[in-house]
């Protein structure tokens, strides 16, 4: 049955190669921040019926990201009202991810009030069912924004990839002491950190890379046992970012956890399809009215 699943599968999407890519038609967004920032979102509105879907991209990445990117525009043609924004990382309409080597002056806290920020925007449409679902660090970035006071129009939240940002423990724990010593140099200069993919490379003032290096494992189940907004979280069994026994240490806490097999931390090929099916199932469990 399985087989013939995939093969079917594989079928629909050599014959959809053939057929021109018509996704719902995406209205670009703007807003300004409190901090005079403009920032930038795809919105796309759908089925009054369906709840609204804000879905957050990656680790340095913008709206366009996989998986994320193709999620939303499943989604969207299937009737969901769909808003996908980018984070500002502090920088005017940003449109490209960022390199390691920028300079980061951004931090998770200011990442968790733009969240804060779009989720107000959806609400202030008169959405009043809204899902969050993000990927890797926007899966840990909006698990930050429901520990802290979520908008009662958050019903859930669908986590994929979640996993602490990757970090150097004695990079992290020399940083710490530093500021202990010498707390003027929070904001004083660039370091250079290993944060995630970016090796030696990340530079950032010392209070900014903390904000993300220490949501640690314990922190993050932590937050997962404190939210009153229901959270399923999905991941790959083959993600190799992910410490053994993570998906049961987060079930510990109550959390359902789906595991896709043969797929790693981005869900690609024919994955994505799990995690699709895996994110409606989800969708469609969610009860109407409040």
């Amino acid at each position: 049955m399985g087989s013939l699943r995939y093969y079917a599968r594989g079928v629909f999407a050599l014959f959809a190669l053939l057929l021109p890519v018509q996704h719902a038609t995406a209205e670009t967004v703007e807003a300004k921040l409190s901090t005079g920032i403009i920032a930038t979102a795809d919105f796309r509105t759908g089925r009054s019926a369906h709840p609204a879907i804000l879905l957050l991209h990656g680790f340095l990445q913008t709206r366009h990201a996989p998986p994320m990117s193709s999620l939303a525009n499943t989604l969207a043609d299937r009737g969901y009202t769909v808003l996908t924004p980018t984070l500002t990382l502090d920088i005017n309409r940003r449109a490209k991810s960022l390199a390691c080597e920028a300079a980061h002056p951004h931090n998770l806290e200011s990442d968790v009030g733009e969240i804060g920020f779009w989720i107000d925007w959806l609400t202030g449409k008169g959405f009043r069912d809204i899902v969050l679902i993000g990927h890797s660090s926007g899966s840990l970035q909006i698990l930050e924004y429901l520990v802290k006071t979520p908008s009662p129009t958050v019903r859930k939240a669908i986590l994929t990839s979640l996993i602490p940002i990757i970090s150097d423990r004695n990079e992290r724990q020399q940083t710490l002491d530093l500021l202990r010593k010498k707390p003027q140099a929070a904001e004083q200069g660039l370091g250079r950190y290993t944060l995630a993919y970016c090796r030696k490379n990340y530079a950032a003032p010392p209070r900014a890379y903390l904000s993300y290096a220490t949501v640690d494992n314990d922190q993050i189940l932590a937050n997962l046992g404190r939210t009153r907004v229901p959270v399923e979280v999905i991941v790959g069994a083959t993600d190799t970012t992910m410490d053994g026994g993570w998906p049961e240490k987060m079930r510990s806490r109550g959390v359902p956890v789906t595991i896709i097999e043969k797929t790693g931390h981005f869900f690609d090929g024919e994955q994505e399809f799990d995690l699709t099916d895996k994110v409606e199932a989800s969708l469609k469990s969610l009860p109407t009215g409040k």
